[in-house]
């Protein structure tokens, strides 16, 4: 008797499964219609958003520009050295608006409910949906760990040859090594123009393995003699005693140089960042910041993602295309606040570098998971 009730049992199941699970599929023509409508719009809303962020940037620049004396081909350059900058934010921004207002149409004019009459559920629409956010996501990621380094490696090139006869040394802030199981640290460290091999130091703090400890405010790395030089600082014994000193060489014994160790100026891409993560670590040096850039610069492209899904919980709920330009504002600022507090977290140590980053994503996919809980209408 008992395989005949599982038998019946098991019948019974996929009878009432099966129309849960029809409800799930949704019509190729149906989807076709929705995405295309979405990526119009979503087309039309990069263009807006960069529209907007190009003529906030020259505003800031214009001075500078008239100053310079820069004529339109230089202005023509840089705005399009910033393209990926501009696109940083637009894709997600963009995306969510074409998202909220396709799915705020569709509600007003009763396609929910046609489409729930031919036994289509409104949730079954997220998944092609979520689809083509994961697209966003994809573009999202190459523009901002490949194309917008490069821009902005352009854009830096374009105002050093107004400012400087050369680009910069490389240079980092808070910069920790443990070498032999001793601490060198420097609050800023830059390489010298004249002998990239070589730095200058400030802000210098070296803590041996007996626990002594070694200050001063300047100094310089020479890569020749593999060492530190320091000046008019303080030498502290393991007792407390201290004394000064004008002068004093400590052996830093790296296998590599300045200019090699220095992390180069400015936005790096995915590949430079694990890479220059992979040796400062071989070198025993801290890679918190380095760190933090490479996983805020993947979370922000997952954000595009996470924002569609919120979008799309969300549009089906709102009746017209005012109310979705309010969602798109009101989950942009929300973004924004969590995106400057989750770094302000990090600045202060609060949070990880990976806590720090994945913080904004993480609250946006549980807005999303919320709103998408009651999806059956009133």
């Amino acid at each position: 008797m008992e395989p005949v009730l599982a038998v019946v049992t098991c019948d019974a199941c996929r009878g009432r499964l099966a129309p849960a699970l029809l409800s799930f599929r949704v019509p190729l023509r149906l989807a076709r219609s929705v995405l295309t409508e979405a990526t119009g719009l979503f087309v039309l809303g990069v263009f807006a958003v960069s529209l907007l962020l190009s003529i906030d940037l020259l505003s800031v620049l214009a001075q500078f520009l008239i100053e310079q004396e820069a004529g339109p081909p230089v202005v023509a350059a840089m705005l399009a050295a910033k393209i990926p900058w501009f696109l940083h934010l637009a894709i997600p921004v963009a995306a969510t608006f074409a998202i909220l207002t396709t799915a705020a149409r569709m509600a007003a004019g009763s396609e929910l409910k046609a489409a729930q009459a031919g036994g289509v559920s409104p949730t079954a629409l997220v998944v092609p949906i979520v689809v083509w956010g994961l697209l966003m996501s994809g573009l999202a990621l190459v523009n901002n760990g490949v194309l917008e380094p490069r821009g902005e490696a352009r854009y830096r090139a374009i105002i050093e040859s107004f400012l400087y006869d050369r680009p910069p040394a490389a240079s980092e802030r808070d910069a920790s090594y443990r070498v032999e199981g001793n601490i060198f640290h420097a609050a800023r460290l830059r390489a010298d123009p004249d002998a990239p091999g070589n730095a200058t130091l400030r802000g210098v703090l070296i803590r041996f393995e007996d626990g002594s400890v070694l200050t001063a405010p300047s100094g310089r790395w020479l890569a020749a003699t593999a060492s530190w030089h320091l000046e008019d600082g303080q030498f502290i014994a393991p007792d407390g005693t201290a004394r000064g000193f004008d002068e004093r060489a400590v052996p830093f014994p790296l296998e590599v140089n300045a200019e090699t160790a220095l992390v180069t100026p400015g936005l790096q891409s995915i590949g430079a960042l694990i890479e220059s993560i992979r040796r400062l670590e071989s070198l025993g040096a801290d890679t918190r910041t380095l760190r933090f850039n490479l996983h805020r610069m993947l979370a922000d492209a997952s954000g595009a993602t996470l924002f569609v899904l919120v979008a799309a919980a969300l549009g089906f709920r709102l009746l017209n295309r005012a109310a979705s330009i309010g969602g798109t504002i009101a989950l942009i600022a929300v973004f924004w606040v969590l995106w400057t507090f989750s770094a302000s977290l990090f600045e202060q140590q609060v949070l990880g570098p990976v806590a720090a980053a994945w913080f904004t994503p993480a609250a946006v996919a549980l807005a999303g998971v919320l709103a998408a809980l009651p999806w059956r209408r009133p």
